[in-house]
C-alpha cells in the first residue's frame, strides 16, 4: 500500500509526456544535447588519464633505466677504489698464492705503506666518501683514515661491520646502510685466498649518498612524488625527499615488489605508481612513487571545460525546444484534429489551409486518403476474399502427394498379400520417395536421411537398367547424424545418369562415399561416365565459386543450387567440388562441417 502512492506520483510526472508531442520533443532535444556532451566529456577524461598516464609510464621508465646505468658507474668506481688496495701485492701478497705467510710481526715500513695508501686514496676520493677502513686479517688490526687522521685499531666489531665475522657472510661485496647517518652508506669489500676462499683482509668505504642526489633530483620531476633508494629486502636504504605521504606505501607490498623481480619496471596500485630499477647487481633498487592525484588532477580542466560548455548548451537547447516544439505541434495538431472525426465515419472532414512543408505534404496526403478511403475497404474485402482462396487451392494441392503416397501404400499391400514380393519392393522404394518429399519440413537433414532417399532413388534407376548399373555405397557411422541441407545429394545422382552414363555402352558404375575428415564431413559421389570437357569444368567451377542468387526458388533443384545452399547454411569455406577425367569419369565431392542437430549453425 505504501508503494501506490509513490507509483501514482511518478505516473503524474510523466503524464504530460506521454500526452504531449511538444513536451515529448522538448525532452528529445535535451536528451540529444546531453547524452553526446556527457560521453564526449567522459571520454575526453578518460583518454586524457590514458595518455597523460602512458606518458608518465615512458618517461619514467627511460628516466629510471638511466638513472640506473648512471648508479652502476658510480658503483664501479667505488669498488675500483676498494680494489685499488684489495689487489696491492705489497698488502696482500698471497692472494694468489696456495702457502700462507706468517707476518704478525710486521715492520714499521709496511705500515707507513698502508697509511700512506689509505691517505692518498681518501684525498682523492673525500667529496664521496667520508671514510676507508682496511682490515688486514694477518696483523688482526684496522687501519682507519677519514677527516681528522689516520689511525689504527685492533677493536675489529665497528658499528658498521664485525671484521672478525667477515668470513660468515656469502656475498663478497656488501652494501651497509649507516646506523648513524642516514646520508652515507658502507660499502665492504672482501679480499679472499682464490684456492679455498679463505678471507685474508677487506676494505670499507663510507659513502655520501649526496653522491646520486644529482641523478635523484632528476627523477624527483613530478609534484609530491617520492623517490628513494631500498635495499633487496624493501628496507629505505636513502630518502633524501622524505615525506609524510611516504607512510602511505604498502611496506610488505614494497618487500615483495623487490624480492620477486631482478628487472625494471612498475606496478600501478591504488594510490598511484610505483616505479623500480635494480642497480648494483640486484642490491640496491631505486624507487619512484608518483601518486594517482597527480595523474587525475591534470584532467580537470578538461573535465571543467566540458561542463561548463554542457551546461551552455543545455539550457539553449532547452530554449529552442520549446519554439520548435510550439511551431511543428501546430499544424499537427490541426491534422490530428481532422483525423479524430474519421472515428464517427464522416469522410467529408478535410483539412483546407495546405503548407508547403512536409506537413503540407502529410495534409494533402490525407486528403487523398478520404477521398480513397472507401476504394481501399473494397480492395482490403477482396484481397482476404483471393487470399482464402489461394489457401483453399494449396490445401487442395497437397492433398494429391498424400493421396498418391497412400495409393502407392495401399498397391504394395495387395503386391505382398499376392505374394511378389519384387513389385513390393519397387513400390515401397517410389512411395518412400513422396514420403520424404511430404514429411520431413525441415531445411536441414541427417547424412543418414540422404543415403536412404538416394538409395531408394538407385533402386528405382536398378529397375530401369538392371546388371548395367553397379552401386556401391560406403557410408562411416560416424558422419551419419551430421546434418546437411535437404535434397542434396539426388540432384548430383541425377547428373550422373543424364549428363555423364548416358550414351556409355560399357557397365555403368556409381559410387558414394561419406566419411570424416578431421571437423569435416565429405561426401563423394562418383561415376565411370564419359567424363567432362576442360573447358566446360573450367566454366562449372567458375559458377560453383560463386553463390547463386535465386537459391531461394525451390525448382532450382542442381548441383549449383545445392553449393549455393550449403555455402549460405555453412560458408565459403564449405560447398560443392568436381573434377572429371574425360573418358574415365567424374567425381562431385560435397564438403560440410561435421555438426549434430542441436548444433549452433549460422542460417
Amino acid at each position: 500500500m505504501a508503494q501506490q502512492p509513490a507509483k501514482n506520483m511518478i505516473r503524474q510526472l510523466f503524464y504530460p509526456f506521454r500526452k504531449s508531442l511538444r513536451y515529448k520533443l522538448m525532452l528529445m532535444m535535451v536528451a540529444i544535447a546531453v547524452m553526446p556532451l556527457s560521453l564526449v566529456t567522459l571520454f575526453a577524461t578518460k583518454t586524457s588519464q590514458q595518455t597523460l598516464s602512458m606518458e608518465v609510464i615512458r618517461s619514467n621508465e627511460s628516466r629510471l633505466n638511466w638513472a640506473g646505468k648512471y648508479f652502476d658507474e658510480k658503483f664501479d668506481q667505488l669498488q675500483s677504489t676498494a680494489y685499488s688496495l684489495l689487489l696491492d701485492n705489497n698488502l696482500f701478497p698471497t692472494a694468489n698464492s696456495s702457502f700462507t705467510n706468517n707476518d704478525n710481526n710486521p715492520d714499521a715500513a709496511l705500515n707507513s705503506y698502508i697509511i700512506e695508501k689509505l691517505n692518498s686514496l681518501y684525498i682523492a676520493n673525500n667529496n664521496n666518501i667520508a671514510q676507508i677502513t682496511l682490515f688486514k686479517k694477518s696483523m688482526h688490526q684496522l687501519f682507519i683514515v677519514d677527516k681528522d687522521a689516520v689511525r689504527v685499531s685492533e677493536q675489529l666489531n665497528t658499528p658498521s661491520v664485525n671484521w672478525q665475522a667477515m668470513g660468515n657472510s656469502d656475498e663478497s661485496v656488501n652494501l651497509i646502510k649507516s646506523s648513524s647517518n642516514r646520508n652515507m652508506f658502507t660499502l665492504v669489500r672482501s679480499m679472499n685466498r682464490f684456492q679455498n676462499r679463505e678471507v685474508l683482509g677487506g676494505v670499507s668505504l663510507d659513502v655520501r649518498w649526496k653522491m646520486m642526489n644529482s641523478v635523484l633530483e632528476m627523477l624527483h620531476s613530478e609534484p609530491n612524488s617520492q623517490v628513494f633508494i631500498v635495499d633487496a629486502k624493501g628496507d629505505v636504504m636513502y630518502d633524501p625527499y622524505y615525506s609524510s605521504e611516504q607512510e602511505n606505501l604498502d611496506k610488505p607490498l614494497l618487500g615483495k615488489v623487490v624480492s620477486d623481480t631482478k628487472e625494471s619496471g612498475y606496478q600501478k596500485f591504488k594510490l598511484g605508481f610505483l616505479f623500480y630499477q635494480p642497480v648494483v647487481s640486484n642490491q640496491l633498487y631505486l624507487i619512484k612513487f608518483i601518486p594517482l592525484s597527480y595523474v587525475t588532477s591534470s584532467a580537470s580542466s578538461t573535465v571543467n571545460f566540458s561542463f561548463v560548455t554542457a551546461i551552455i548548451f543545455i539550457f539553449l537547447a532547452i530554449t529552442v525546444s520549446v519554439f520548435m516544439a510550439y511551431f511543428i505541434t501546430k499544424p499537427i495538431i490541426r491534422l490530428t484534429k481532422s483525423m479524430k472525426a474519421l472515428e464517427f465515419q464522416n469522410f467529408d472532414v478535410g483539412v483546407n489551409e495546405i503548407r508547403i512543408d512536409e506537413i503540407g505534404t502529410l495534409e494533402r496526403r490525407f486528403n487523398s486518403m478520404l477521398y480513397r478511403i472507401k476504394e481501399l475497404i473494397q480492395i482490403e474485402y477482396k484481397s482476404k476474399i483471393e487470399k482464402r482462396t489461394a489457401q483453399l487451392k494449396a490445401m487442395q494441392a497437397q492433398i494429391n502427394p498424400h493421396f498418391l503416397y497412400n495409393a502407392l501404400q495401399a498397391i504394395g499391400g495387395i503386391a505382398l498379400s499376392k505374394n511378389v514380393p519384387e513389385i513390393y519392393e519397387h513400390i515401397r522404394a517410389i512411395s518412400d520417395l513422396f514420403r520424404y518429399t511430404i514429411k520431413i519440413k525441415s531445411d536441414l537433414v541427417t547424412v543418414s536421411d540422404e543415403i536412404v532417399h538416394v538409395r531408394n532413388y538407385l533402386h528405382i534407376q536398378k529397375i530401369r537398367f538392371q546388371d548395367m548399373l553397379q552401386i556401391h555405397l560406403d557410408v562411416d557411422d560416424e558422419c551419419r547424424t551430421s546434418i546437411l541441407p535437404k535434397f542434396s545429394l539426388q540432384p548430383i545422382v541425377e547428373n550422373c545418369f543424364i549428363h555423364g552414363l548416358e550414351g556409355k555402352m560399357d557397365m555403368w558404375s556409381i559410387t558414394i562415399r561419406a566419411q570424416v575428415i578431421l571437423d569435416e564431413v565429405e561426401i563423394i559421389i562418383e561415376d565411370n561416365g564419359i567424363g567432362i570437357e576442360t573447358e566446360r569444368l573450367e566454366s562449372i567451377r567458375k559458377q560453383l565459386n560463386q553463390v547463386s542468387e535465386d537459391h531461394e526458388l525451390e525448382e532450382s533443384m542442381g548441383m549449383g543450387n545445392v553449393n549455393s545452399r550449403i555455402k549460405l547454411i555453412f560458408g565459403d569455406e564449405y560447398g560443392v567440388f568436381v573434377t572429371s577425367d574425360k573418358g574415365v569419369g567424374t567425381m562431385v565431392k560435397l564438403v560440410i562441417p561435421l555438426l549434430r542437430r542441436g548444433e549452433e549453425i549460422l542460417l
